[in-house]
């Protein structure tokens, strides 16, 4: 159960991320290769959705608010509780990444006394679970602190905090890139399912693209990025971001949508969900054929040919799905009424 006293920020925290904006220069340039990672990535996210839209309802309950966050100090706390009511979690924590140090500094937390805060100020290590995804660039999770070997180190000051489960997950701009760390924590131990895990991987992705914005890295800055944000939002807020003159698709029987301001049946809803996120991966690969023209040799060459080839496929799979679930629905079952 999520603490009642809410997340809080640390004091410092507008001068932490002072020395990651004077850093944030120092970022390594986003790559080819980064790029079609992160839409591979971001495509697999866009799958997940469409197989389990109830897991998306529960991650538009928390993301809502995050783009309308009017600065650092009232965005992070508002990442840190979404991520413990999606967790389910007991304690949590975020961190930034000093672009210099390439270490982690604890800026909002949850539920800790000072000793853990004290303890993990600051972060340079492989042995605690955001250490670990720090370095891996991936999520991880340690179900019971005291069988796992590589936490050994950690045991003595996890027990006087009263944890025994922890899970990192990486937040990061639309090219990939680290910009912090937001770790949720059981007080017994705890093994997230596939599904919890997999929306939390999407907070993440979404969080980390807000934070980036608001902190103004190179990425947060780029208003024009077509892979990571024009994805997220078809994911996570589908309904609020469409773009000025832009018409909204129809549906699969020919006719007008709803507007996303009027109600709709779940039927109607998915479809115009799958329609959005359809037209925004048109965009996507619009831009990876460009990126093409210009990468078209090597391993960044061939990655960029992949990453267009899986989202054409999926824009493929949207459509069929979409338009089966149409046509079955407008079917009476096989064999007529019963007589």
């Amino acid at each position: 159960m999520v603490m009642s006293a809410g997340s809080r920020n640390l004091p410092g925290l507008l001068e932490q991320a002072a020395v990651y904006r004077d850093a944030a220069g120092q970022l390594p340039p986003v790559s080819g290769q980064m790029l079609t990672q992160r839409a591979a990535h971001l495509v697999s996210g866009v799958r997940f959705s469409l197989d389990d839209p109830e897991a998306l309802q529960r991650l538009h309950k928390v993301t809502g608010g995050l783009r309308e966050a009017s600065s650092l100090g009232s965005l992070l706390p508002g990442i840190l509780d979404g991520a413990l009511s999606l967790a389910g979690a007991d304690f949590g924590n975020i961190q930034l990444l000093d672009p210099v140090s390439g270490s982690l500094r604890i800026v909002t937390q949850s539920g800790f006394g000072p000793e853990f805060l004290s303890y993990f100020a600051v972060v340079d290590d492989a042995h605690s679970a955001c250490g670990r995804a720090a370095r891996e660039s991936a999520q991880t999770v340690i179900t019971d602190v005291n069988a796992d070997p590589g936490f050994a180190p950690h045991r003595d000051i996890a027990a006087a905090s009263g944890f025994r489960a922890v899970q990192s997950t990486p937040l990061v701009d639309y090219a990939g890139r680290l910009i912090g760390m937001v770790s949720t924590h059981h007080r017994s131990p705890h093994r997230p399912s596939g599904t919890d895990l997999q929306i939390m991987q999407l907070y993440g992705d979404f969080a980390g693209e807000v934070l980036a914005r608001q902190l103004g890295t190179p990425a947060g800055d780029d208003p024009g990025d077509p892979i990571g944000w024009a994805v997220l939002s078809a994911l996570l807020a589908p309904a609020d971001d469409q773009a000025p003159g832009r018409t909204v698709p129809p549906g699969p029987d020919g006719r007008e949508r709803p507007s996303p301001h009027r109600s709709a049946s779940a039927d109607e809803t998915m479809s115009r969900f799958a329609a959005d996120i359809v037209n925004r991966l048109f965009s996507i690969g619009l831009s990876l054929e460009s990126a093409r023209s210009i990468v078209t040799k090597g391993p960044a060459g061939d990655r960029i040919a992949a990453a267009t080839d899986e989202i054409d496929r999926t824009i493929r799979d949207i459509r069929t799905t979409v338009f089966t679930l149409a046509r079955d629905r407008e079917q009476p079952p096989a064999g007529g009424p019963d007589r």
